[in-house]
Formats: structure tokens, sequence, C-alpha cells
């Protein structure tokens, strides 16, 4: 699993251009450039408590685009799908079973994009 960081950054990647500049900017300054919520409140001359609420906003509406969406989930399925596939094909004894479920899975992958 996770943690809090990686999965803000990885739901921004996918869900960010849905916010607004402001909330986009936020995050970044706040989960990517670790700035303290006071730096930011500076830089963008609002109250620690409006860099708070714009936070936490923010970060509720990634996880509602994704609990909606999925696109994470389908994408870090797909990862683990093609992880297993080069495993199986990486094995310098794998017989005609382990190829065929290699292209078992390679299919899936293909049908599910």
């Amino acid at each position: 699993m996770l943690d809090k960081l990686e999965q803000i950054i990885l739901l921004k990647d996918f869900y960010g251009p849905l916010l607004t500049q402001r909330q986009q900017e936020v995050l970044n300054l706040h989960y990517e450039q670790d700035w303290s919520l006071s730096e930011i409140a500076s830089h963008l001359n609002i109250t620690r408590q409006a860099v708070y609420d714009l936070l936490k906003r923010s970060e509720r509406l990634l996880m509602e685009y994704e609990e909606r969406l999925q696109l994470v989930k389908r994408f870090q399925d797909t990862q683990e799908q093609i992880e297993e596939v080069y495993r199986l094909l990486n094995n310098s004894q794998a017989d005609r079973d382990t190829i065929q479920k290699a292209v078992d899975i390679l299919r899936q992958v293909s049908d599910s994009i």
C-alpha cells in the first residue's frame, strides 16, 4: 500500500487537471516541494488555515475522482500484470504452458486498454 504522500502525488498525476490551478499549486508545493503550510500561506498571501482547507478539499476531490473513475487502480493492476509477464518470460526454463499464460495475461491487458 502506498503512503499518503505517494498516494496524493499519484492521484494528482492522474486527476490534477480536473482541479483548479490554485488547488494544483498548493498540492504541488506541499507534497512535491515539501513546503510547510506557513510557507505556502506566505507565498500565496493567504492564511495558514486557508491553505489547510484548500489542501483537504483538494485531497478529498482527488479521492472522489479515484473512487468514481478507478484510473489509478486500473493502472496499478495493469502494471502488476505486465510485471507478471516479465517474470514468466524471464524464466530461462519457460515451457509452452508458461508462455501461453504470459500471452493470456497480455491479451487481458490489451483488452482492458
